[in-house]
């Protein structure tokens, strides 16, 4: 009679062996680590729980939020007092297990309160936060009882001033975001013709808190023993922190910036004129791309311009032309480092990619089947029923050339955006 095929015992796994599981899963995404790995490798046995430490006991990743110091550029014109918050969120995938072939659910959420698991829902495309969520949602998400994939992540740097720093209410409305306020009702005042309406020292202020866009490297930085911020600040000009230095470190040149990433251990950063710098560790900016043809000092090309790295490992150039739905579109382009040019590109080798106004991600449509290689998704401008200005979540199909809302030209893969009937708890029986 032939014996049964010996089943390893993967309980008694060695300590060892399950830690170095453990942080090699936290780092399989180009994002930074994300917990949600951590999570279900914890919840497997008692013996794998006990072994593997809790996300926010691994030394070798970085918790949120850190205080990074203020400001990234010194302004003697005004005294505002405060830090920098660095925050994270990441984006999901969200799966039945049931049924892993079908459309995913794209989720992005922020970590609110860590020690208590609470988290905040944003909107996949953009930094705003989701507060429409219906009354049936549930109040928590079982990971097991889920597929769990993370795609991306982004980060955001707030200004809190030392008053709220003090009261501890870094949760609230942040001081940019009142001084938006301030200053947009005395920009209405100023428009009806009251003299002296605009705060001049506090527009300097806000403009000293302004961060367009941030990237942080997911490991310790060049071979060394901390990480390295980059960001975008003020009028498009460049900074670095390294974690534990005391200041910034500006990047002196005269260009604009759109948008910064991390790629193959490098910081990579493309101006409104599609030309690219790379930052290595001696924090200077060596020209990677020149900026495309052209002559002065416009934009070149489109308005909007976003970095993509995708899962194998190449960086892309996302070009958006904004404008009425009939109008709007984008480009795509491959860098080339050897010929120092972007390359326009009319296939993603079937990835994916999801372009935000602050974070932009990619994933293989081989990986999930339901959907449709070779195509970008982004944000657009739209009209709701009362005519006023709204925003869409829109798809630029690169091999039909198709460009619109998805909700129009793929309404099949508009569930991707909105909640998912799957979540929905099940009606109770009724007792008789």
């Amino acid at each position: 009679m032939d014996q049964p095929p010996h089943q390893p015992e993967w309980s008694r796994l060695p300590r060892h062996i399950l830690f170095e599981i453990a942080r090699r899963l936290d780092k399989t995404t180009a994002a930074a680590a994300s917990p949600v790995n951590t999570l279900r490798l914890r919840s497997v046995c008692k013996s794998w729980r006990s072994a593997i430490p809790a996300f926010k006991q691994q030394r070798e990743t970085l918790h949120f939020p850190l205080d990074l110091p203020f400001p990234v550029t010194p302004n003697p014109n005004h005294d505002l007092r405060g830090c920098f918050s660095l925050s994270q969120s990441t984006v999901h995938f969200l799966q039945p297990p049931s049924k892993p072939s079908s459309l995913p659910w794209l989720l992005r959420v922020e970590e609110k309160d860590a020690e208590k698991g609470k988290w905040k829902a944003l909107n996949p495309l953009s930094k705003v936060s989701t507060d429409s969520l219906p009354r049936w949602f549930p109040k928590s998400l079982d990971l097991l009882d889920l597929r769990v994939s993370v795609i991306g992540a982004a980060y955001a740097l707030r200004f809190v001033d030392e008053e709220s720093s003090k009261k501890k209410n870094k949760n609230k409305d942040d001081w940019t975001t009142r001084a938006i306020k301030a200053l947009m009702e005395q920009s209405d005042g100023s428009s009806r013709g009251v003299v002296g309406a605009v705060d001049a020292t506090l527009a300097e202020k806000f403009k000293s808190t302004l961060i367009l866009r941030v990237a942080v490297s997911p490991s310790p930085w060049s071979g060394g023993d901390d990480y390295a911020v980059a960001a975008i600040h003020g009028q498009g000009k460049l900074g670095f922190y390294k974690l534990g230095d005391e200041k910034w470190t500006p990047v002196s040149d005269e260009s604009r910036y759109h948008d910064v990433v991390y790629h193959g251990g490098r910081f990579y950063a493309v101006d409104y004129q599609g030309g690219a710098v790379v930052i290595g560790s001696d924090l200077k900016a060596k020209q990677a791309v020149p900026p495309f043809p052209g002559k002065g000092h416009s934009p070149r090309g489109g308005q909007i311009k976003s970095l993509v790295e995708s899962g194998d490992g190449q960086l892309y150039l996302v070009d958006k032309y904004p404008g009425s739905i009939s109008e709007v579109h984008v480009k795509v382009y491959k860098l080339d480092e050897t010929k120092k040019e972007w390359e326009r590109v009319h296939r993603l080798n079937d990835q994916v990619f999801f372009v935000g106004d602050d974070c932009s991600c990619s994933v293989s449509a081989r990986d999930f089947p339901a959907l449709k290689g070779n195509c970008v998704y982004f944000p657009i401008k739209c009209y709701n029923v009362y005519g006023g200005e709204d925003v869409c979540d829109g798809v630029q199909d690169l091999e039909s050339g198709v460009c619109g809302p998805v909700e129009v030209f793929q309404p099949d893969r508009m569930t991707m955006f909105t909640l998912p009937t799957w979540l929905k708890p099940k009606p109770r029986a009724s007792k008789k």
